[in-house]
């Protein structure tokens, strides 16, 4: 850890106060007895999994999402000693190395129950199983129990693996009402057949389904469980409270007036109408601005929104600083989140980038460093880069 400093010349904000504000308004929309599972694969969505991790643990959240061994390590790290679920299938070797941080898998395939079975045959700890079935759904690495041959599969799986299958869970492709509801309705099928035709048992089984789409929508998936990424770092539903949990920033690091008729940036991609006053930002797509953001964006200076410039280049960007007063090297400038009065907002970011914001998040937070907020006043020096 080290004290934030100029030597960054872009970073990002992590502000903890608002993804602790934002996982207790999930858990307030949870269904009666449905357990939260906090999703923190792709480091916590960009935002740190040791920084998100004592806030889960505060709240008494008993189930964690990964996909990696390395993010599984992360949690361990922090000292969580709740569940651990990898929300991806896995292959043979995976899953060995990660009996050491308690892990349990997901399989959905026979040729996934052969390997993981030999995996437990090999005399270490066993692990413990989540069946996942497609359900009609994503077909990516669900059991689809639509024909006899998958039927046939799934026994053969719990055959391999049923005394330490715990869970049933599917992944719902489309959380559109009415699509949703026909979703849920199939996985229940689905779980009943299961436990209907093999050894499996309802009442030992924890059934799960539903991402944050599907809580913060009107349908009831009817689950044990439903497992939540996105909802905790204010993705969605701002009218139900949610707010965004990362800013932004880069400086000024160049000043220059420029008369009319001058070209902006590779390919002259911009001609001067007039005479304009420019400002070189110290960020771009390798800090993960991407250029697609060419002449679709704005940052904010002084609280105000500027127009960026030109194609964006590797390390730099072009702002147009021209009605503004006072404008000196160093300076903060806000590429998203907030800044006095004005803001760039999630669909403002997400219309300029042609992604979800999920997409950002995880670029920007992974390619710059974070600097962690412990306080929504954030002129207090409680800032620490993690």
């Amino acid at each position: 850890m080290k004290m934030a400093t100029p030597m960054y010349s872009s970073w990002c904000e992590i502000l903890c106060t608002q993804i602790e504000a934002n996982l207790k308004i999930a858990l307030g929309l949870l269904p009666d007895k449905t357990k939260f599972c906090a999703v923190v694969k792709a480091d916590a969505y960009g935002h740190g999994i040791a920084n998100v991790m004592p806030i889960i643990q505060r709240n008494n959240v008993r189930y964690v999402g990964i996909t990696s061994n390395a993010e599984a390590q992360a949690v361990r790290d922090t000292g969580y000693k709740g569940n651990l679920l990898r929300l991806r299938a896995t292959t043979r070797d995976e899953a060995e190395a990660a009996l050491l941080f308690q892990v349990q898998e997901q399989v959905g395939s026979l040729e996934g129950a052969l390997e993981l079975a030999s995996v437990r045959r090999n005399g270490s700890t066993p692990a413990n199983y989540h069946l996942s079935l497609n359900a009609g759904g994503m077909s990516r690495d669900g059991l689809e129990l639509s024909s006899l041959k998958g039927k046939e599969v799934c026994q053969r799986i719990v055959d391999l693996l049923g005394p330490h299958i715990i869970g049933v869970s599917t992944h719902f492709p489309s959380n559109l009402p009415e699509e949703l509801e026909a979703s849920i309705a199939r996985y229940h099928k689905d779980v009943d057949w299961v436990t209907a035709n093999t050894s499996l048992q309802r009442e030992n089984l924890l059934v799960h389904a539903g991402s944050t789409l599907t809580l913060v929508s009107s349908c009831n998936p009817y689950t044990d469980m439903m497992r939540c990424g996105a909802v905790m770092y204010g993705i969605v539903k701002p009218e139900l409270g949610f707010k965004t949990t990362m800013t932004v920033k880069a400086r000024i690091i160049s000043l220059g007036e420029f008369p009319a008729g001058s070209t902006i940036g590779y390919d002259r991609a911009t001609v001067l109408n007039e005479d304009k006053r420019l400002a070189t930002v110290s960020l771009g797509y390798a800090n993960g601005y991407l250029r697609r953001f060419a002449g679709l964006s704005s940052v904010l200076v002084q609280g105000r929104k500027q127009p960026v410039l030109g194609k964006i280049s590797m390390n730099t960007i072009v702002v147009d600083v021209s009605d503004l007063t006072g404008v000196a090297l160093g300076e903060e400038v806000v590429v998203f989140g907030s800044q006095q009065s004005a803001e760039i907002t999630t669909q403002m970011a997400e219309a300029s980038s042609g992604t979800i914001m999920a997409d950002l998040y995880t670029d920007w937070g992974q390619r710059n460093p974070r600097v962690v907020k412990h306080t929504q006043n954030v002129s207090k020096k409680e800032t620490l880069i993690i």
